[in-house]
């Protein structure tokens, strides 16, 4: 898949969301900041729709927290602060574990298909070196878990989270790029997850989430755009 390094005019489709993909897509692909100031005419003309479903697809980008509007200032990706990334993987290893506690007694053949496709689909994407198809393969991984606790409230709280998540992968990328710098652990992840030791999938959650957390804050403590 291409990777995104220009905004492309929308053709056809839910203008709307195809507006809110493609500015999504500048943020993971890293081509966006975290902090960087964003235009509504400079969006509009590269986009080529008008200001009525960019408009739409920035309330929504707002709503998930991707974008924020400051008063009398502006439209910015968001920022990523300390408080923000610690908050953000603490809920992480919350949610994860509850969502494998639930989905333990669902990992039927289909299920372990489902997660070795994903995990085939993630690989595949780290090969290409495109950071926003990577960082979307990842985010399919990690949402096997929730796809397959049968909690639909669980699912939307991680599909909120998510929106976030995608920031600070990118963060995250643009430090290592998208070749797999924690292969190994997203192998045993996969495999602790086919497992018999819902526990030991625990005690790795909690390592894998700190080892990410570690990673991201050395990566964005020194860059514009971090909040302390």
């Amino acid at each position: 898949m291409k990777a995104a390094t220009d905004l492309q005019p929308v053709i056809d489709g839910t203008l709307r969301a195809q507006v809110a993909c493609q500015i999504v897509d500048m943020v993971t692909g890293g081509h966006f900041q975290p902090g960087q100031k964003l235009t509504e005419t400079v969006l509009a003309t590269q986009l080529g729709v008008s200001r009525a479903p960019l408009r739409e697809a920035i309330r929504e980008l707002i709503d998930k927290g991707i974008l924020i509007s400051r008063p009398y200032k502006g439209l910015y990706v968001r920022p990523i602060s300390q408080k923000d990334l610690q908050e953000l993987y603490s809920m992480r290893i919350a949610l994860e574990k509850f969502a494998f506690t639930l989905a333990w007694p669902n990992r039927d053949a289909d299920a372990i298909d489902d997660l070795e496709g994903r995990y085939k689909r993630l690989l595949d994407a780290q090969k290409t070196g495109g950071q926003a198809h990577t960082i979307e393969m990842e985010i399919d991984f990690h949402s096997w878990v929730y796809d397959h606790a049968n909690h639909d409230l669980l699912r939307r709280h991680w599909a909120r989270l998510a929106a976030l998540v995608r920031i600070y992968m990118a963060v995250h990328h643009n430090l290592h790029g998208s070749h797999g710098e924690f292969r190994e652990m997203t192998k045993l992840y996969k495999d602790l997850a086919k497992g018999d030791s819902l526990e030991n999938v625990h005690l790795h959650i909690g390592a894998h989430m700190k080892q990410g957390l570690d990673s991201v804050l050395k990566a964005v403590q020194t860059k514009a755009g971090f909040v302390r």
